[in-house]
Protein backbone atom coordinates (compact mmCIF):
# COMPACT_ATOMS: atom_id res chain seq x y z
CA UNK A 1 0.00 0.00 0.00
CA UNK A 2 3.18 2.27 0.69
CA UNK A 3 4.38 1.89 -2.40
CA UNK A 4 1.22 1.94 -4.52
CA UNK A 5 1.16 5.55 -2.62
CA UNK A 6 4.38 6.96 -3.58
CA UNK A 7 3.60 5.73 -6.97
CA UNK A 8 0.83 7.67 -7.35
CA UNK A 9 2.14 10.78 -5.54
CA UNK A 10 5.45 10.19 -8.26
CA UNK A 11 2.81 10.11 -10.80
CA UNK A 12 0.55 13.16 -10.22
CA UNK A 13 4.40 15.00 -9.20
CA UNK A 14 5.33 14.02 -12.72
CA UNK A 15 2.04 14.87 -14.15
CA UNK A 16 2.91 18.54 -13.12
CA UNK A 17 6.04 18.98 -14.59
CA UNK A 18 6.89 21.66 -17.16
CA UNK A 19 5.77 21.38 -20.38
CA UNK A 20 8.23 19.77 -23.02
CA UNK A 21 10.92 22.70 -24.93
CA UNK A 22 8.42 21.96 -28.10
CA UNK A 23 4.92 22.72 -26.31
CA UNK A 24 5.99 26.41 -27.95
CA UNK A 25 6.83 27.88 -31.20
CA UNK A 26 6.58 30.29 -33.88
CA UNK A 27 4.88 31.56 -37.09
CA UNK A 28 7.31 32.20 -39.59
CA UNK A 29 6.72 35.97 -41.94
CA UNK A 30 9.05 36.01 -45.13
CA UNK A 31 10.28 39.42 -46.52
CA UNK A 32 9.44 39.65 -49.95
CA UNK A 33 10.88 43.26 -51.85
CA UNK A 34 8.49 44.25 -54.82
CA UNK A 35 9.56 43.60 -57.64
CA UNK A 36 12.91 42.15 -56.37
CA UNK A 37 14.24 45.24 -55.48
CA UNK A 38 16.44 44.42 -52.27
CA UNK A 39 17.24 47.94 -51.77
CA UNK A 40 13.97 48.46 -50.02
CA UNK A 41 15.87 47.14 -46.91
CA UNK A 42 18.60 49.52 -47.20
CA UNK A 43 19.50 51.40 -44.12
CA UNK A 44 17.18 48.96 -41.84
CA UNK A 45 17.78 48.62 -37.73
CA UNK A 46 14.41 47.91 -36.59
CA UNK A 47 11.75 45.70 -37.60
CA UNK A 48 9.02 45.62 -35.31
CA UNK A 49 6.37 42.63 -36.42
CA UNK A 50 2.77 42.45 -34.97
CA UNK A 51 -0.05 39.20 -34.46
CA UNK A 52 -3.33 39.33 -33.21
CA UNK A 53 -4.33 36.52 -31.08
CA UNK A 54 -7.21 34.77 -32.24
CA UNK A 55 -9.83 33.27 -29.62
CA UNK A 56 -7.95 30.44 -28.92
CA UNK A 57 -4.83 32.02 -27.99
CA UNK A 58 -7.02 34.72 -25.55
CA UNK A 59 -8.60 32.21 -24.09
CA UNK A 60 -5.11 29.99 -23.11
CA UNK A 61 -3.67 33.31 -22.21
CA UNK A 62 -6.34 35.00 -19.99
CA UNK A 63 -8.38 31.32 -19.13
CA UNK A 64 -7.19 28.20 -19.63
CA UNK A 65 -3.48 28.87 -18.82
CA UNK A 66 -3.56 32.30 -17.20
CA UNK A 67 0.43 31.19 -15.38
CA UNK A 68 2.23 30.97 -19.31
CA UNK A 69 1.47 34.93 -19.95
CA UNK A 70 4.56 37.20 -20.68
CA UNK A 71 4.82 37.70 -16.68
CA UNK A 72 3.43 34.58 -15.08
CA UNK A 73 5.05 32.23 -13.37
CA UNK A 74 5.38 29.37 -16.73
CA UNK A 75 5.26 32.22 -18.94
CA UNK A 76 8.69 34.48 -18.23
CA UNK A 77 10.80 31.94 -18.46
CA UNK A 78 9.34 30.92 -21.93
CA UNK A 79 8.99 34.18 -23.67
CA UNK A 80 12.92 35.05 -22.30
CA UNK A 81 13.66 31.50 -23.76
CA UNK A 82 12.45 33.14 -26.83
CA UNK A 83 14.06 36.02 -26.83
CA UNK A 84 17.65 34.18 -27.20
CA UNK A 85 16.17 32.17 -29.99
CA UNK A 86 14.20 33.79 -32.29
CA UNK A 87 17.23 35.53 -34.34
CA UNK A 88 19.88 32.55 -33.72
CA UNK A 89 17.72 28.87 -33.73
CA UNK A 90 16.52 28.89 -37.13
CA UNK A 91 17.22 28.41 -40.63
CA UNK A 92 17.13 31.31 -43.33
CA UNK A 93 16.23 33.95 -40.53
CA UNK A 94 17.52 37.80 -41.16
CA UNK A 95 20.84 38.96 -38.88
CA UNK A 96 18.90 40.33 -35.97
CA UNK A 97 19.04 40.43 -31.81
CA UNK A 98 15.67 40.25 -30.32
CA UNK A 99 15.63 43.23 -28.62
CA UNK A 100 11.93 42.93 -27.02
CA UNK A 101 9.16 40.38 -26.91
CA UNK A 102 5.81 41.96 -25.71
CA UNK A 103 2.60 40.59 -24.85
CA UNK A 104 -1.35 42.92 -24.65
CA UNK A 105 -4.10 40.62 -23.09
CA UNK A 106 -6.56 44.02 -22.62
CA UNK A 107 -9.57 43.01 -22.39
CA UNK A 108 -11.49 46.34 -21.65
CA UNK A 109 -10.25 46.77 -25.16
CA UNK A 110 -10.29 43.95 -26.50
CA UNK A 111 -6.52 44.06 -27.55
CA UNK A 112 -4.53 40.84 -27.69
CA UNK A 113 -1.43 40.69 -29.61
CA UNK A 114 2.30 39.71 -29.69
CA UNK A 115 5.02 42.52 -30.82
CA UNK A 116 8.53 41.65 -31.33
CA UNK A 117 10.69 43.94 -31.97
CA UNK A 118 14.42 43.17 -33.66
CA UNK A 119 17.32 45.01 -33.55
CA UNK A 120 18.67 44.45 -37.68
CA UNK A 121 22.37 44.10 -37.70
CA UNK A 122 22.63 43.24 -41.39
CA UNK A 123 19.69 45.13 -43.58
CA UNK A 124 20.71 43.09 -46.65
CA UNK A 125 20.01 39.91 -44.79
CA UNK A 126 16.12 40.89 -44.67
CA UNK A 127 15.58 39.85 -48.20
CA UNK A 128 13.62 36.84 -48.51
CA UNK A 129 14.56 35.72 -44.89
CA UNK A 130 11.97 34.45 -42.68
CA UNK A 131 10.76 36.19 -39.33
CA UNK A 132 10.02 33.99 -36.54
CA UNK A 133 7.35 35.63 -33.84
CA UNK A 134 6.90 33.57 -30.91
CA UNK A 135 6.47 32.26 -28.64
CA UNK A 136 3.31 30.64 -29.16
CA UNK A 137 1.98 27.50 -27.96
CA UNK A 138 1.45 24.40 -30.00
CA UNK A 139 -2.25 22.85 -30.98
CA UNK A 140 -1.07 20.14 -28.19
CA UNK A 141 -0.56 22.09 -25.17
CA UNK A 142 -3.51 24.78 -25.95
CA UNK A 143 -6.01 21.94 -26.74
CA UNK A 144 -6.96 24.43 -29.54
CA UNK A 145 -5.59 25.45 -32.81
CA UNK A 146 -3.85 28.34 -32.06
CA UNK A 147 -3.68 31.11 -34.65
CA UNK A 148 -2.37 34.59 -34.87
CA UNK A 149 -3.52 36.96 -37.74
CA UNK A 150 -1.37 39.42 -39.71
CA UNK A 151 -2.72 42.75 -39.99
CA UNK A 152 -1.46 45.59 -42.94
CA UNK A 153 0.18 47.73 -40.00
CA UNK A 154 2.01 44.56 -38.58
CA UNK A 155 5.23 44.93 -39.97
CA UNK A 156 7.53 47.84 -40.53
CA UNK A 157 10.95 48.70 -40.65
CA UNK A 158 12.82 51.83 -38.84
CA UNK A 159 16.08 53.51 -39.58
CA UNK A 160 18.72 54.29 -36.90
CA UNK A 161 16.76 57.84 -36.60
CA UNK A 162 13.39 55.49 -35.61
CA UNK A 163 11.77 56.53 -38.91
CA UNK A 164 9.52 54.60 -40.42
CA UNK A 165 11.42 53.67 -44.10
CA UNK A 166 9.23 50.20 -45.32
CA UNK A 167 6.26 48.47 -44.87
CA UNK A 168 3.58 45.83 -46.41
CA UNK A 169 2.47 46.63 -49.57
CA UNK A 170 0.02 43.91 -49.72
CA UNK A 171 -0.93 40.78 -47.44
CA UNK A 172 -0.90 37.36 -48.97
CA UNK A 173 -4.49 35.59 -49.63
CA UNK A 174 -4.62 34.20 -46.24
CA UNK A 175 -3.14 36.24 -43.35
CA UNK A 176 -3.46 33.77 -40.74
CA UNK A 177 -1.24 31.02 -39.73
CA UNK A 178 -0.93 28.41 -36.98
CA UNK A 179 1.58 27.62 -35.03
CA UNK A 180 4.51 26.12 -36.61
CA UNK A 181 2.93 26.56 -40.12
CA UNK A 182 4.17 24.73 -42.78
CA UNK A 183 4.57 27.83 -45.22
CA UNK A 184 5.54 31.02 -44.07
CA UNK A 185 3.21 34.26 -44.39
CA UNK A 186 4.41 36.40 -47.48
CA UNK A 187 4.42 39.51 -47.66
CA UNK A 188 5.75 42.05 -50.25
CA UNK A 189 7.11 44.87 -48.46
CA UNK A 190 7.42 48.90 -50.71
CA UNK A 191 9.39 51.30 -49.27
CA UNK A 192 7.16 54.26 -47.39
CA UNK A 193 6.35 57.45 -48.99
Amino acid sequence: MTLATALFGLTISSSCAEPEADAFGTIRIELSPVGGNVQVFAGTTEVVATVQYRSCLQDFYLVDKTGYSKDGPEGAPVFDEFKDKLCSAYDDIADCEVTSIDQALIESTGIYNLKVTLKILDPASLSYADLHIGPLPVEKFSGCTPIVELRQNGLLGRDANGTQIWRISSLPSSTKATTNQGAPLRVDIVRQD
